[in-house]
Parts: C-alpha cells; structure tokens; sequence
C-alpha cells in the first residue's frame, strides 16, 4: 500500500510539475510603458461623434490624450495590411463580406459607420501615432498556422519609433514572433472561453488554461477583466509575476475592480486626466 501512494504521489507530482512548465510565460522582461500606460480599445472612439473605432480620427485622438492604443491588424484581398477587427465589413460598413474578400481598392469605396472615415492602412496609423505605445492584434481568423500576416507586418513593425508589442488569441501566431523577433514584446489574449465560433470546445479550454504558454512564453497576458478568477490566469500572475494586462475595460468600476490583478487596462471609455498622467 505504501509503494502504491507513493507511485501515486510521484505521478501527480509529474503531471502539476508538466502543468506548471505548459503555463508558464516565461522570463519576466521589462515592458514599460505597457505597465503603465492605458491604452485606448481600437483607439479612442466614439461613432456618436464620428469618430469610428480603428480610424486614423480616433488614434489621433487617443495620441491627443496622452494615451496607448490597442489595434488589430489584418490582410486583404491583395496582401495589403489593414487595421479592422472584424472578420466581415457587416458592423461596421453594412457590406456582408470578409475583409480580406476584397482589394483595399475596394475596401475604399466603403466608410465606416455614418463617417467619412475609411479602413485605414497599418502604414498609415504607424504615421499618425509618431511614437504612442501600441498593443498590435494580430488577427488570425481561424487561420492557426498561417504566419503570413506576421511576415508582413514585422518590418512595419520593427521600423515604428515608439514602443510597440504585439498580441493574439492564436498562441502559434505570438510563437512565429518569440521564433524570428524574440526582441518584441509579445503577450497572449485569452478568457473564459464559451461557445466561440472560432475555437473548438477543446481549442478553448487549452487557451483558456494558458497551456499554450509553453508554445511563445509570453511577456505578458491579456485576459477579460470578467474572468480574471480563472484558476490559470491566477496561478501566473500570483506564482510567477506575470505582467497582465485587462481587457476591456468599459467603466470606472471597472477599471478599480482590475487593480488587484492587472498591471494595465485596455479601456473604451475616457479615463480622467489624473489617471492617465499618473500612468505615464
């Protein structure tokens, strides 16, 4: 009986110890300013006004308040680099087709929302934020192991002088830039995952339990601010300091809520002046 505990015992010490090193993000670098610079949902926006998520109206706005933005980047039809983030134009340009169906010739003819803005070029962005810090969603759309888009984008990437990392749900994506730019900053997206169109049941709990972790050794974590109790995502910020960052924050309760467990907050709503300052 003695020998069977300790079998038992050895093989649950294995599977905690295989548990550990799968979550674990890896070294803890410094990534100033993304500790301490709110950082501004698809830019600071507000459609009411005409100012469109993920316009170069609202980065110049988010630029203007002395905030970080958070975008998302992703292809067209002809390999060109634009920032959106869905999947389809339906939202936000009343057009049901996938972005990447159609040229950015074409993606022109659109505006976003009741604006006249229009889908912007990453190239373009980069110009407009000069050196403000930005979180870069790289956007897969259920495209795991395609890192076509991180191919593209590092060189634009690499060139902007301000300080820039770069993010995603898809753990091979953040992998591509530990493998071939391990100097960027890198961090995964994840929550609680129910029901995702884009993730199968057992896709999700993998990336809902950080087990990729050990695929990109992320410098930092972007989890929902709502789910920050899961058992994982505690497990790394409590055990192993992970950076984390809490997404997205859409009001001031909020935003007190998070301080216990996250470093930064990406945000949708104006913070005030003291808080943003007092950040960086």
């Amino acid at each position: 009986m003695i020998t069977l505990y300790i079998v038992l015992g050895c093989l649950a010490g294995a599977v905690l110890l295989l548990y550990l090193t799968a979550i674990y993000p890896g070294r803890r670098r410094n990534i100033a300013p993304f500790d301490r610079t709110p950082c501004a949902h698809r830019g600071l926006h507000n459609l009411s006004e005409g100012v469109p998520e993920n316009s170069l109206a609202a980065f110049r706005c988010a630029r203007e308040h002395g905030y970080g933005v958070e975008l998302d980047i992703q292809f067209t039809a002809d390999k060109q680099i634009v920032v959106f983030h869905d999947k389809t134009l339906s939202r936000m340009c009343g057009v049901n087709k996938r972005v990447d169906a159609l040229t950015y010739a074409e993606l022109q003819q659109l505006t976003l929302g009741d604006t006249q803005e229009r889908i912007p070029l990453l190239s373009d962005v980069l110009k407009v934020l000069v050196d403000t810090p930005i979180i870069c969603e790289i956007k897969s759309h259920g495209a795991l192991g395609d890192a076509t888009l991180c191919e593209a984008a590092l060189p634009l990437l690499k060139a902007y002088p301000g300080p820039l990392c770069v993010e995603s749900f898809n753990p091979l994506m953040i992998r591509w830039f530990r493998q071939n730019s391990p100097e960027i900053i890198r961090g995964v997206l994840s929550m609680i995952f129910k029901d995702n169109e884009e993730v199968s049941p057992s896709q999700g709990k993998l990336l809902t339990a950080l087990l990729t972790n050990f695929l990109s050794r992320p410098d930092f974590i972007a989890f929902q601010h709502t789910d920050k109790r899961a058992f994982s995502f505690r497990i790394c910020r409590r055990l192993f300091r992970a950076h984390t960052i809490a997404w997205t924050v859409r009001s001031q309760q909020a935003q007190e809520t998070s301080r216990d467990l996250f470093d930064n907050i990406i945000f949708e709503k104006y913070l005030p002046e003291t808080e943003a300052n007092d950040r960086g």
